[in-house]
């Protein structure tokens, strides 16, 4: 069972590109200890130009 805050995870279809920023720390899951941030929209590109984030080891 999760935490009472997290609101699971849904997968969604790409629509928008988006620069964000991480802090490279990571907790035992492998989840961001952080929130990741956005920097800026990235209109230039389409969700197919964007390379496919993996889920880490």
């Amino acid at each position: 069972m999760g935490h009472p805050r997290d609101p699971g995870r849904h997968a969604v279809q790409p629509e928008l590109v988006g620069e964000i920023g991480t802090d490279v720390a990571r907790d035992a899951g492998g989840r961001w200890r952080h929130p990741a941030r956005l920097h800026r929209p990235r209109t230039d590109l389409s969700p197919t130009d964007a390379p496919f984030m993996a889920t880490p080891p």
